[in-house]
């Protein structure tokens, strides 16, 4: 019943940013001579904290140095239910960070629209240029359980992570989780679990799993470059999973970041190719919005 796709945790991704828009493009780099352009990362969420959105340049794909932060942009972000709207101007804590924030926490709201302006002099002409993106944010995953499972699969043994939910069979629905064990978050994109509800059609479905990690005590039985790209367990690890209910447009890109191998860290150290980008204005990047529904377990004994 649960066909599911989803990411290799053993995957090293590129990139490092999200969308939600019903409009995407595909660009192809060279990664030898292509000219910088702007990198734009940003989600917005349910939780009330200080939204954030990320602004660099991308380096060339052989550079060894790290992305360079933007500090002279005017950042803003609109939200708008289409009966009320606010705007809201974001503000670097750190000038030089390139990291721009709102001035308080705020909550997304799901079902609301948001829209984010980036007006810079990127190519330091004398003039600047707006890049824009759009979202929606879409309604909370609604889990009624999550726990984990322990089970033997030939030589290998596996923490099976299953959830409790019904599927909500009018629309296509894709999925996000992240997670951190033992207090520890794995926030890059080669380690989100995404998958989507193509065969489930409006199921009730329990205990269906949507996520496996290797145990620890069987690290020895892989190679170095793969284990120090994999994520074990061990009984008695203490997991929290942030579920989201996530676009098509950035399951995609996801999907997309994790074929990108061998990548640079930190993400867009080196422009992939045919990574999808809801960016406008030639920048690259994503822009989401998604609630999260935060859910808890043990690894059994």
């Amino acid at each position: 019943m649960n066909k599911i796709k989803s990411i290799s945790a053993s995957v090293i991704a590129l990139l490092f940013i999200a969308t939600i828009s019903s409009c995407t493009e595909d660009t192809t780099i060279n990664t030898k001579t292509s000219a910088y352009v702007p990198v734009i990362y940003g989600t917005i969420t349910n939780q009330n904290i200080r939204q954030q959105i990320q602004v660099s340049s991308s380096s060339g794909f052989f550079d060894k140095e790290i992305n360079k932060r933007i500090s002279k942009a005017i950042v803003t972000l609109k939200e708008d239910s289409g009966m009320v709207s606010k705007l809201y101007m974001l503000t670097q804590d750190s000038v030089g960070s390139g990291i721009y924030a709102t001035k308080d926490p705020m909550m997304g709201k799901p079902g609301w629209n948001y829209k984010l302006s980036v007006v810079m002099d990127f190519n330091n002409d004398g003039s600047d240029e707006e890049y824009t993106a759009e979202c929606n944010m879409p309604k909370a995953l609604k889990v009624d359980s999550f726990n984990i499972s322990k089970k033997k699969v030939g030589e290998y043994t596996l923490y099976s992570l299953n959830i409790s939910a019904q599927d909500d069979g009018d629309v296509e629905n894709y999925y996000m989780g992240k997670y951190s064990i033992n207090g520890v978050w794995y926030n890059k994109i080669s380690k989100y679990i995404a998958f989507n509800d193509v065969s489930l059609n409006g199921e009730y479905v329990k205990n269906l799993s949507v996520w496996n990690f290797n145990d620890v005590a069987d690290k020895s039985k892989f190679s170095d470059d793969d284990a120090k790209d994999m994520i074990f367990m061990s009984s008695g690890d203490s997991m929290i999973v942030e579920f989201s209910n996530i676009s098509k447009a950035y399951y995609n890109f996801i999907n997309e970041c994790a074929s990108q191998k061998n990548g640079s860290n930190p993400m867009f150290g080196g422009p992939p190719a045919n990574i999808s980008t809801n960016i406008s204005n030639g920048a690259r990047g994503f822009f989401t919005a998604y609630a999260v529904s935060s859910m808890s377990a043990k690894a059994p004994e």
